[in-house]
């Protein structure tokens, strides 16, 4: 795993030990020591503040063993705009690129998981504007606390009736269902195969408190039902079929990509924080291979970016189509593997501290892990390059 994984590959020209460091910020031979990597820390300057930051880092730990956020956390969020990202403005959205929230996620993540993955979650909300005719997309979207909890699953049934449909059903998995202002769930139309997406306001929705997972604890990633409410016609829709065009490039990228491309960044953002834990606590000192480490780090975090941004370019011209959807889907998804793969390699480095309730890095591992257990982050091929292989990858990332 470990000679796999190996950064002896040149990225964009650049040698692999420059860009590496580059990219992982690391003072390799030692310095001052750092929580993240001084790259993102630039780029996210006004998106998320030194200070507010240092903030969150400090404060995570009082939510690491909650099922919810505290409530000026979720006030702090509002007011950032984080919910609407992927809002056009008119609606009071902050209609930023895809490349911009990436890197936003990945920030939140070197200080706190849960609030990372209730930010990817609440912002992706904005990628279904288009579903809705404009006037629902106001109203839906349009307010200032406006963000949506729901599911992918299809967990229910759906009825046609005059004017919409009856839905029933129950669906795992809605992040955020703590301060969720609507919901929205697949399910399957009664009488044939064909699947449709349904919004539920609060009071429609029973929320069952049942999320009892590795890590990512403080997300209300709770379970709701629904029995026989009806859900007028212009409230359903099917993911990835627009209504009118707001505008926003991250709207001509599949859902499916888009998925992948955002919570990738959620657990990227989470493995540099263990890397620097690591690193920051002395885990590495005496390591020979601790410039190798690095250098595997930077390998996947900048193959990630690079194919994020060639989506996003693509996207924009309308050269994106199905078949390099898929690839740039899959390359994401083999650099969270390589990156998963060098972290499960050092964790032993870390002793008690890495399972430990209480130690933050025994916060940040268990937020990785669950991460990875997502589906968008999963692909069957997995593990199956040769080194070669990866440098063709970092040579042909474009889509």
């Amino acid at each position: 795993m470990a000679e796999r994984d190996r950064a002896a590959i040149s990225i964009g020209g650049e040698s692999a030990e420059g860009s590496a460091a580059a990219a992982s910020g690391t003072n390799i031979g030692g310095g001052a020591v750092k929580l993240r990597s001084p790259e993102v820390q630039e780029l996210m300057e006004p998106w998320l503040r030194e200070q507010e930051w240092m903030w969150l880092r400090e404060r995570a730990g009082e939510w690491a063993e909650a099922d919810v956020l505290p409530e000026d956390v979720i006030v702090w969020m509002h007011r950032k705009g984080f919910f609407k990202l992927f809002v056009p403005a008119a609606f009071g959205g902050r209609a930023v690129s895809l490349t911009e929230a990436i890197q936003l996620y990945e920030a939140l993540a070197q200080a706190d998981g849960s609030v990372a993955w209730l930010v990817q979650i609440g912002a992706g909300g904005g990628f279904f504007v288009p579903s809705f005719e404009p006037a629902i997309a106001a109203e839906l979207f349009g307010p200032e606390q406006a963000v949506l909890a729901g599911s992918g699953a299809i967990g229910g049934y759906a009825r046609r009736v005059t004017g919409g449909y009856r839905v029933s059903g129950r669906w795992r998995y809605a992040s955020g269902a703590q301060y969720a202002t609507f919901f929205t769930a697949n399910a399957r139309i009664e009488g044939s195969d064909a699947i449709r997406a349904f919004v539920f306001l609060p009071h429609q929705v029973r929320l069952e408190r049942d999320w009892r997972a590795l890590g990512m604890r403080a997300t209300s990633t709770w379970s709701f039902a629904v029995e026989d409410e009806f859900v007028p016609e212009e409230l359903s829709f099917v993911v990835g079929q627009k209504r009118w065009e707001p505008g926003l490039g991250v709207y001509e990228v599949p859902f499916g990509l888009f998925a992948t491309a955002s919570i990738g960044a959620v657990a990227i953002g989470l493995a540099e924080a263990c890397l620097w834990e690591l690193d920051n606590a002395g885990r590495f000192s005496g390591k020979g291979q601790v410039r190798q480490w690095w250098q595997r780090w930077g390998y996947a975090h900048q193959l990630f970016h690079s194919i994020v941004a060639q989506v996003e370019k693509d996207a924009e011209v309308g050269r994106l189509g199905p078949v390099q959807a898929r690839r740039a889907e899959w390359l994401l998804q083999e650099a969270v593997q390589v990156v998963r793969r060098l972290l499960l390699e050092l964790l032993p480095l870390a002793g008690m501290c890495a399972v430990v309730e209480g130690e933050t890095l025994g916060r940040f591992v268990r937020d990785f892990l669950t991460v990875c257990q997502h589906r968008a982050l999963w692909s069957w091929q997995w593990g199956m390059l040769s080194w070669g292989q990866e440098q063709d990858l970092v040579d042909s990332s474009a889509c």
